[in-house]
């Protein structure tokens, strides 16, 4: 009885193994008659233009191990995405603050628009690390109140001890829009 059991064993295996007998093989998919077509248009926004702020977090430093002090330097990079197929909306004011609530750098001198589908990028570099562990953006923007959301993120990159570290962050719209001029320029005092 053991001598049988090896070969149909055997035989069992190889035939699972090999290929399919040509009667159990898939048979191609049809073509189908009709090309494929694009999908339908996004009727255009036609709400009347709304203002909006979203506030994006950034790390220009990471504080690392017991000397918080002595931090690992990343570049940041700002990510302002018009997700609307139709609208054209404008940035108004693309804001960067410290940890300590101070705008530290303006990055619009004029509204600039943003096309359909585009994205603008603002960048702080690696060894600028005025923003610290709590910097922040805040994206203010107008467009029709239909118009969808802008996408908004950070991409924080640089060396961590031997090797690098890579993370992003997502924008939140806030509900209350806050006035650009309440922030001075100035950093805060020393303790």
């Amino acid at each position: 009885m053991r001598g049988v059991i090896l070969p149909v064993a055997l035989a069992l295996f190889t035939t699972a193994c090999g290929d399919p007998p040509s009667a159990t093989r898939a048979a191609p998919a049809p073509q189908p008659d009709t090309p494929v077509t694009d999908p339908p248009a996004e009727a255009a926004p036609a709400g009347a233009p709304r203002l909006r702020t979203v506030y994006v977090p950034a790390y220009s430093v990471l504080p690392r191990g017991a000397n918080v002090e002595r931090g690992a330097l990343l570049s940041v990079l700002l990510s302002v995405r018009n997700m609307d197929s139709t609208a054209t909306v404008t940035l108004t004011h693309v804001d960067y603050f410290d940890t300590s609530g101070h705008r530290v750098r303006r990055y619009l001198d004029a509204p600039r628009a943003l096309r359909p589908l585009e994205t603008a990028e603002f960048s702080v570099a690696t060894n600028d690390e005025t923003g610290g562990s709590g910097a922040n953006f805040l994206v203010y923007w107008e467009g029709p109140s239909d118009a969808h959301s802008l996408l908004t993120e950070t991409v924080m990159v640089g060396h961590l001890g031997s090797g690098h570290v890579a993370f992003t962050s997502r924008g939140v719209e806030l509900d209350r829009r806050p006035d650009p001029a309440s922030f001075t320029d100035e950093p805060a005092p020393a303790p």
